[in-house]
């Protein structure tokens, strides 16, 4: 079942402007990560959150993540073309991708129990 939006999934070439324009419009960052000269973090403005990640070449991503809950139990309606099957990432959630009629991509995370 979804419970809501989680957050913002954003990729960048501009890090630095970037930045400038999340706190510009209030967020501030919660934690931050990286290697190898890729800058990533979770921003947050009251309960938004945005996820800001940098990136050096293609064209930028912007992805809506949905908060699921249950995520074993979640069967996606028929009209729903569904792109990456429950998996998990690297970071500790559980995954689906899906996409819409227009080609946007969106996806819906579980975080692991106990999180959140």
């Amino acid at each position: 079942m979804l419970r809501g939006i989680d957050h913002l999934y954003a990729e960048t070439r501009r890090w630095e402007e970037s930045v400038a324009f999340w706190e510009g419009l209030g967020f501030r960052f919660e934690e931050q990560w990286g290697s190898d000269g890729h800058r990533a973090g979770r921003l947050r403005a009251a309960d938004a959150r945005v996820v800001l990640a940098e990136v050096d070449d293609g064209t930028p991503a912007l992805t809506v993540v949905f908060d699921l809950n249950d995520a074993d139990s979640f069967e996606p309606g028929t009209a729903v073309e569904v792109t990456a099957r429950l998996a998990a990432t690297h970071w500790g959630t559980r995954w689906i991708r899906v996409r819409d009629p227009d080609g946007r991509s969106f996806a819906l995370e579980e975080a692991p129990e106990g999180a959140g």
